[in-house]
């Protein structure tokens, strides 16, 4: 996961699950991420639709 904020990009982590997500979302100080899991505007997922997690 990687987070662009400020015209800086910033390498979090890799999540394998919603649960993953939330929890790097949080650590990098996103207020009740669970709530934007589903807002394109805040999240971009990529390689597959949201709320899939495939092996790299």
């Amino acid at each position: 996961m990687t987070m662009h904020a400020n015209g800086r990009e910033r390498r979090l982590g890799t999540a394998h699950s919603d649960h993953d997500l939330v929890a790097l979302l949080s650590t990098a100080g996103l207020a009740a991420p669970e709530r934007v899991l589903d807002d394109p505007g805040v999240i971009e997922w990529q390689g597959a639709r949201a709320h899939v997690y495939q092996a790299g």
